[in-house]
């Protein structure tokens, strides 16, 4: 089995047992009628990226339930025979985050989204070490996961935090010195989706700053 040395440039990570409050909205996205469009996931996506000091360049994205709020209202539009919103259907793609990111910063570089259920995070890291090795540019590795819609209470058994992300800029490593294998530094609660990246962002909170990913 192969394996890539990653260096982790920086981290952050966020969640709630319902709604994040002060994502700083007003200052990463100044123009009021786009940012009324954001979805949750873009709004998180945005927030991540800055604490990361990454404004532009190869993403790796992944979501396991992607859009939930916009697919949710478009089914109830059906369900309830109503028009569908045009923003809503726009924004139910799993692409939603990365795209609004791609446009608020002017970035034209490569997108790849993941979907893998609650090996989400752990193939976006995968996928994000094969961009790194193939490009040798600095990549920015994120999921998220948005669930907080009506009556999710009563059929969610996976989260305490409706809302969570986490994100990693990565870049292959000159040397092997020091490198570490991925630890697992879970949250309690967090999603299983997301529960990877949570490790690698927690181990380099602790100061560790090269990890093996096995391809």
């Amino acid at each position: 089995m192969k394996s890539v040395v990653l260096n982790i440039v920086s981290s952050a990570k966020i969640y709630a047992a319902q709604k994040i409050e002060n994502l700083d909205e007003k200052r990463l996205v100044p123009n009021m009628m786009t940012r009324r469009r954001l979805t949750r996931n873009s709004r998180i996506m945005l927030y991540l990226s800055d604490k990361c000091a990454f404004s532009g360049g190869k993403i790796v994205y992944g979501s396991c339930f992607g859009e939930l709020e916009e697919t949710a209202k478009i089914a109830n539009s059906v369900l309830e025979g109503d028009m569908i919103s045009p923003t809503s259907f726009q924004n139910s793609v799993y692409n939603t985050a990365p795209s609004y990111f791609s446009l608020i910063n002017k970035d034209t570089d490569e997108i790849i989204t993941i979907s893998s259920g609650m090996k989400t995070s752990l193939d976006t890291l995968k996928t994000a070490a094969l961009q790194a090795l193939a490009s040798g540019e600095k990549v920015l590795c994120i999921a998220i996961e948005c669930i907080n819609i009506n009556k999710i209470q009563e059929i969610n058994r996976c989260t305490k935090f409706l809302e969570a992300g986490v994100a990693v800029v990565v870049e292959i490593a000159q040397d092997e010195n020091e490198v570490k294998e991925i630890e697992s530094l879970h949250v309690d609660g967090i999603i299983g989706s997301l529960q990877d990246l949570m490790s690698v962002a927690n181990m380099h909170e602790n100061g560790i700053n090269k990890i093996k990913v096995e391809l």
